[in-house]
């Protein structure tokens, strides 16, 4: 005779918002006793939001101890989800977490002054380094260095201030949002002490034809 099928499944859809009643299992398992979804998003869709909705998910996960929640990451993780199942492209709303994330992690990139001589940033495209911490002026970075866009740079700062109302209304093309993605990832793996299997899903993809 077959099994049947667990009546929490429905409930327990991928990167879904819902209320458990956990019981104590054997060993370090937990036993899902009841669930209740919560009203609000859906992660539906194309293989890239779900990529950047697992993104989200595995980095709120990285940064909490098993049975240690760090303050905040909760809610962070859920109003990420929420503008993901919004916003027309995915990556703005993942950019935000890693931003957010650096920030409660204590990595959040230098913005403002030169990384390694701490002068202020002139008004123009510069060079980002993740082992100095941030942006270098030119006379730090070195010539090979790739330069990432004032306005890529002008938008990180916005977003390391908080405001999400306005980072929400602003227009960023791909060439803007590829520069942000890249910042962010090269601080946040840089940090890590492993590879996020999420992210490298993400830059697999973007690469293949």
């Amino acid at each position: 005779m077959r099994k049947q099928a667990s009546k929490l499944g429905p409930s327990l859809e991928l990167y879904g918002h819902v209320d458990v009643l956990l019981a104590k299992g054997r060993g370090d398992l937990d036993v899902v006793a009841q669930v209740q979804r919560i009203p609000g998003y859906r992660i539906e869709g194309d293989v890239e939001r779900m990529a950047h909705a697992a993104l989200i998910a595995e980095l709120a996960e990285r940064v909490c101890e098993d049975r240690h929640p760090l303050d905040g990451v909760y809610e962070m993780a859920v109003a990420a989800m929420d503008d993901l199942a919004k916003e027309s492209d995915p990556r703005r709303a993942s950019a935000w977490f890693l931003m957010t994330a650096l920030d409660l992690l204590g990595y959040a990139p230098q913005l403002i002054n030169c990384a390694t001589c701490e002068r202020p940033l002139e008004a123009k495209p510069a060079a980002f380094s993740p082992e100095a911490g941030g942006f270098l002026d030119e006379r730090c970075a070195l010539p090979a260095m790739d330069l990432v866009p004032l306005a890529s740079i002008k938008v990180l700062r916005l977003m390391a201030s908080g405001d999400m109302g306005t980072y929400r209304r602003l227009k960023l093309d791909d060439r803007i949002m590829a520069s942000i993605d890249g910042v962010l990832q090269s601080q946040l793996e840089y940090h890590m002490d492993r590879r996020l299997k999420s992210l490298a899903f993400l830059n697999q993809m973007r690469i293949v034809p």
